[in-house]
């Protein structure tokens, strides 16, 4: 797009095109800011690019940085119709088409640097807005020529002098009222643009009208793939933590934590298909193959609602999409140390679902929000509301999850990716029918007050989450139609398959399988807090001499109490380790029924169980204090014959 022909709001920007996580040039935008004017920082490729769309790039450079800085580079490239070169330190200057000579930046110019630039900045835009005035008056005088000064003219022949018709006595009388009109008209036109770019200054969304600001959807995203003339990046580095080499020796201290370190990956393909564009990842495949719907820079608004479709092409079970709506690497801050933060929907084609917060520093999972299952496919629709700290998130058409969060105040862009680390050959996805919808925004206007409101909402949230109080008559997934979160049976292995039953959930243990059983139960919203009480109903057929019961304090290694009855009546505590070691903490019988109700509790230190309402047992045991889940389980004799359990009537109960 040619210069002339950009709306005003960019003909009157500023660029300053800044060497990635160079501190001492973010103080100088700041301060520019701070005297009124509207500065985009460009520590990226994407936004150095538009150097030469703007009225102004000022390009900071220190002697030994500059050279290796691509947003630098770029802009220079980019040739800007006005360049404005700012030193750190002594130093020739590149050659360039440098508008004036250059300015001096140090910790103690600072101020007075920026004092100048923004003084000679608005300088030079006066002096474009004259010219742009001057070059409308003559167009207007050429399209209407009876408004020109009159020409002096050689000394015509003498004639008779006619009598004047009333017309043009009247077009002689009024043109010199049409020209003041006229001029009184572009006097306010500028006026309202100068008004115009004063807002921008202090409120830039409120009078910028892109893409932003609009509905926008792409059956097939991407750069080279989407005509309608979106923003669309593929991040060239990421965030890893190194595996141990075992030949050198590391920190035996628990609380070390590994340093991640920088990864550049241009191994992301898009390719441009009739239904979407597939993403194919050619090296680093556990890393996410992303693509981003980026605002170059500036916020998007705090309420809008996004969705893709993702689609399987070439993966394994391990494969992982994602959808994020908080992404930060096109901020101010964001460069090679920042940029990597981000409130992300990742659903596996196992159905395993979790929403997650990452780490702006180290692009790490840093919270986890909530978790879930839905059935297994190889195809989703993932989309979510942003409104603020607010976030909800959906997966076809369900939603799954709000949460909020106010950590990243404002969003630069939109993300999807792939990600598969279980598989041996490049994997790909299609991704296809993007969607953006910026929503009416109904949020109070100051920052402080959006955080304090929102920061109340999630405690609040948090800790009405942490009493309440559930109940299935048939537990299980696909079962239990209410909000609990049960992990399918095949994703915890092949010992039992389940059915749902109208008198409960059938749980079937298969022959010669000596694994324990797992229906797992991830409370309401993907996790099960602090000291709890739990039961359910177990029917037993008489002729079996397997075990079943609950386990608590179950962790992601497998360690668990488990609280077992056998069709007998005897019943029994243990306490399981990680490698599935049993360690008994309590046995004992009752009287043989056909079905027994369990109530255990996990309190502490302190593990009891009740057997049809009357006490059995109480131990001490403080090896496991924390809970990943819950679990129904099933044991097979020692013979490992097959067996039905029929489990129902489950309870969760939070302790204080």
């Amino acid at each position: 797009m040619g210069y002339e022909m950009l709306p005003s709001f960019l003909r009157r920007r500023v660029l300053v095109a800044v060497a990635p996580d160079d501190m001492q040039a973010i103080e100088l935008v700041k301060a520019m800011r701070a005297l009124g004017l509207t500065v985009i920082i460009a520590a990226t490729i994407g936004l150095a690019s538009q150097a030469d769309d703007v009225a102004v790039c000022v390009v900071v450079l220190h002697p030994d940085r500059w050279r290796s800085a691509p947003s630098i580079i770029t802009a220079m490239r980019r040739n800007p119709r006005f360049m404005i070169p700012v030193l750190q330190a002594p130093m020739g200057l590149p050659r360039a088409a440098w508008a004036t000579e250059p300015f001096y930046l140090t910790e103690e110019t600072l101020a007075q640097t920026a004092k100048a630039l923004v003084s000679m900045i608005r300088c030079h835009l006066q002096t474009v807005s004259e010219q742009e005035i001057n070059a409308l008056i003559q167009q207007r005088a050429s399209v209407h020529p009876w408004l020109r000064e009159p020409e002096a003219l050689g000394s015509a022949p003498a004639h008779k002098k006619r009598p004047r018709s009333k017309l043009a006595h009247y077009i002689q009388l009024s043109w010199p009222l049409a020209f003041i009109l006229c001029i009184s008209f572009l006097t306010y036109y500028f006026f309202q643009l100068s008004v115009t770019t004063n807002t921008e200054a202090t409120t830039p969304m409120a009078t910028t009208s892109t893409w932003r600001n609009h509905a926008y959807s792409a059956l097939v995203p991407g750069q080279e793939c989407d005509p309608g003339g979106a923003d669309w990046e593929i991040p060239g580095y990421y965030k890893d933590v190194a595996t141990p080499d075992p030949a050198t020796p590391t920190p035996s201290s628990p609380k070390s934590v590994p340093t991640p370190h920088l990864v550049s990956d241009n191994s992301v393909v898009p390719t441009c298909l009739q239904d979407g564009v597939m993403l194919t990842h050619t090296n680093h495949y556990a890393a996410f193959a992303s693509m981003i719907f980026t605002s170059r820079g500036l916020p998007l608004p705090s309420h809008y609602s996004t969705s893709i479709t993702a689609t399987s092409v070439n993966t394994s079970k391990s494969a992982i999409f994602q959808l994020g709506v908080r992404d930060q690497s096109g901020s101010d801050m964001s460069g090679i140390d920042f940029g990597y933060g981000n409130d992300a929907l990742r659903i596996g084609t196992n159905g395993a679902w979790e929403v997650v917060r990452y780490n702006n520093t180290t692009g790490a999972i840093e919270v986890r929000y909530a978790r879930g299952f839905v059935p297994a496919a190889s195809h989703y629709t993932l989309a979510a509301e942003a409104n603020g700290p607010a976030m909800s998130f959906t997966i076809n058409r369900q939603t799954v999850a709000t949460i909020i969060d106010t950590t990243y105040p404002d969003s630069y862009g939109i993300s999807f990716g792939l990600s598969d680390g279980g598989i041996r050959q490049p994997p790909s996805a299609l991704f296809s029918h993007f969607s953006y919808t910026p929503l009416p925004d109904h949020l109070p206007k100051k920052d402080v007050e959006i955080r304090s409101t929102a920061d109340a909402q999630a405690n609040a949230a948090a800790a009405q989450l942490r009493q309440q109080s559930y109940q299935a008559a048939t537990p299980g997934f696909g079962c239990d139609h209410g909000q609990g979160q049960w992990q399918p049976t095949d994703l915890t292995g092949e010992a039992v398959t389940t059915h749902c039953l109208a008198r409960g959930l059938s749980v079937e243990q298969k022959a010669r399988v000596k694994d324990m059983g797992r229906v797992s139960f991830y409370g309401l919203n993907g996790f099960v807090y602090g000291n709890y009480r739990v039961g359910v109903d177990v029917a037993l057929k008489r002729d079996s001499d397997n075990w079943a019961g609950l386990g608590t304090r179950v962790n992601p290694t497998g360690s668990s109490y488990t609280f077992l009855v056998r069709s007998d009546g005897s019943w029994k505590i243990q306490r399981y380790d990680s490698d599935g070691t049993p360690h008994q903490l309590a046995a004992g019988r009752v009287a043989r029924r056909d079905t027994y109700s369990l109530e255990a509790q996990s309190s502490g230190a302190s593990q009891s169980l009740r057997i049809n309402g009357v006490p059995v047992a109480s131990v001490s045991d403080p090896f496991l204090s924390t809970t990943d889940h819950i679990e129904l389980n099933t044991l097979p004799d020692d013979k490992g014959a097959a067996a039905t359990t029929t489990f129902s009537n489950f309870t969760f109960t939070p302790l204080s």
